[in-house]
């Protein structure tokens, strides 16, 4: 879809807006404790490196003063205690400095992983109503930010929170010491700046926001087109997505010019307040050194305060960009992990019964949205039994195997195994008993071996039941043409392998899990019919052992089906064996006498 460029608009930024500095505090906490030890050491080790460090300018204060006073013949002893002590604070500061460099920046490293692998492990477990919302490059892009979020977080209090908030408390702390009124308008100067700051940054930190949406939907759209390179080429497609793509990226230029402008905004403001402050509190103490209220020592130290707490100022200025992207990006991440887990949801569910005797589909309705596709289907599969399920397309095969498959569980009726409901039992427990071969077998760029194991914890017997497996789906017809044979790296998306190749693959892979109940989705529409005949007498051989349920359009696949069923318009409208459906000359009937030619 083609959207114009002020459609920028149409994110939903008042809700990221939301999302404070506190929220971000509270919900990277549990993140880093399992890595406490060591943030809370380098954290330690950082403050008081930052502490001794307000020492230096008071140091060159006292020397300046001394100098003042100095009357030649005068003890230096004092001037030697000022050198060495300085010595000693500059060396463990900048030792400090590294060792807590070292160990925060690998908790932030740890807590980005960590954080990343638990994202992706939540996105595993999240429904298939959610993932079909978002492409793949978008969830990954989210994924990727929020680590980077992460770690540019954490890193910024290392490196900046830290010497900020030392450098604030410790120096006004310091002035006011010495001067309450010049300790107090430094105050009003900060809480000033910071009210200032808060409000162009939060400014800033929505169109930072609109701009890593529009980020991701970009990346989304570029990965999409690079995952299907095959049809864009052949198809000639890639002209117009490529007309698509520059409009996606003027408008991402709009979003990042609005976020640059805000930011200079920002910074403008920001320095210029700052620059006015300094010049007039030096103006007002030169006035009283002229009038012998202040040493000249004190205009050194107040210089050099200002100019760490200023330095400070713009270190937060120059990271306050890094730190919203940092903020939203890990708010993008936290919007996956907060998506409440549904099916996968183990919670007061039970163990997949392992002896069950029947499959009971009970009064089974489903719709998308307002379109119904199952209408009140009931049927009941036998343990051993071998069922078969036709129709036309459109007629409701695959949303029938979607919810045996727990893919979907907002339908009416039942799917019951003796008694108990798919609902209350746990999908893992369900699929260490289930195999299923899809239309379209999902291929990893693993060797052959690691893609037929793969979907199987359990490696009892592993040669005897890869070789079982590679006999059952002829994979051996093609075996010898790898390099490597089995070891054979296949490439993304299988793309050394033929459709057929891939969907042998697949067939390989279930056999190899050795299930109780086997799935098939049109498993040889990707077959000549040579390799079909060859591959659907070793599966019937294969069914003896397991209960299956079979989609076909190619009805030869499901002649030796114990019992079939006819699906049309979502209802059952017939069933019975081959032989049972062929004499009733029927839908059934119509259908095989179609495909005969």
């Amino acid at each position: 879809m083609l959207y114009h460029a002020d459609s920028v608009k149409y994110y939903k930024r008042e809700e990221s807006a939301t999302y404070g500095t506190v929220a971000l505090v509270r919900d990277l906490l549990p993140l880093i404790r399992p890595y406490r030890t060591s943030f809370w050491f380098a954290s330690l080790l950082r403050f008081i490196g930052q502490v001794i460090w307000l020492y230096p300018p008071y140091a060159l204060a006292s020397i300046v003063t001394f100098f003042a006073r100095y009357q030649p013949g005068d003890d230096l002893t004092p001037l030697l205690w000022i050198g060495t002590l300085w010595a000693l604070i500059s060396t463990f500061h900048y030792i400090g400095l590294e060792v807590a460099a070292h160990y925060g920046y690998q908790t932030a490293e740890r807590v980005a992983l960590s954080s990343m692998q638990k994202t992706l492990e939540h996105l595993l477990l999240l429904d298939m109503r959610w993932h079909e919302k978002e492409n793949s490059g978008n969830k990954l892009k989210r994924i990727q930010r929020g680590g980077e979020g992460i770690d540019k977080v954490i890193r910024i209090w290392f490196d900046n929170i830290i010497d900020c908030a030392v450098n604030f408390v410790g120096m006004i702390f310091i002035l006011a010491r010495f001067d309450l009124l010049i300790g107090l308008l430094t105050i009003l100067f900060l809480v000033s700046y910071i009210a200032i700051a808060f409000y162009l940054t939060s400014k800033a930190g929505e169109a930072a926001n609109v701009t890593t949406q529009m980020e991701e939907e970009v990346a989304g759209l570029e990965f999409e087109i690079l995952n299907n390179i095959r049809s864009v080429k052949v198809l000639g497609m890639g002209n117009g997505l490529l007309a698509l793509v520059s409009v996606k990226f003027g408008q991402w230029f709009l979003t990042i010019r609005r976020r640059i402008a805000w930011f200079r905004t920002r910074d403008a403001v920001v320095n210029m307040w700052g620059q006015i402050f300094r010049l007039g509190i030096l103006f007002y103490i030169v006035y009283g050194i002229i009038h012998g209220w202040y040493e000249v020592g004190f205009l050194v130290l107040f210089y050099n305060y200002f100019n760490y707490i200023w330095e400070s100022i713009n270190q937060l200025s120059r990271v306050s960009l890094d730190f919203v992207i940092g903020k939203y990006g890990f708010w993008r991440m936290k919007q996956i992990l907060d998506e409440p887990i549904g099916i996968d949801s183990e919670v007061g569910k039970r163990e997949f019964p392992k002896n069950w005797k029947k499959l009971t589909v009970k009064n089974l309705s489903f719709s998308y949205g307002t379109k119904p596709v199952l209408k009140n289907i009931s049927f009941t599969i036998t343990r051993g039994e071998r069922t078969g399920v036709v129709g036309l397309s459109g007629a409701g095969k695959s949303t029938l195997f979607k919810l045996l498959l727990k893919e979907y569980e907002n339908y009416d009726g039942e799917i019951l195994f003796d008694g108990v409901p798919l609902r209350d039992i746990k999908r893992t427990s369900m699929f260490q008993h289930t195999a299923v071969v899809l239309q379209d077998t999902e291929v990893f760029n693993f060797s052959l071996r690691d893609n037929i194991v793969l979907a199987t914890q359990d490696a009892s017997n592993e040669k005897k039941r890869l070789q079982e497996s590679i006999a059952v789906a002829h994979v051996d017809d093609f075996l010898n043409k790898l390099p490597q044979g089995l070891d054979t790296l296949i490439g993304e998306k299988g793309i050394k392998l033929s459709g057929g190749e891939k969907q042998r693959l697949g067939i390989a892979r279930a056999v190899y899990k050795q299930p109780q109940l086997l799935f098939l989705d049109e498993a040889t529409s990707h077959l000549d019919l040579e390799s079909e005949e060859k591959i659907r007498d070793s599966l019937h051989q294969f069914f003896q052992s397991v209960t299956a349920v079979v989609i076909a359009h190619r009805l030869t696949t499901i002649r030796e089906m114990d019992r079939i069923l006819v699906l049309e318009n979502g209802q059952i409208i017939e069933e019975g064996n081959f032989d049972e459906l062929y004499a009733k000359k029927g839908r059934f009937y119509e259908l095989w006498e179609k495909q005969k030619f």
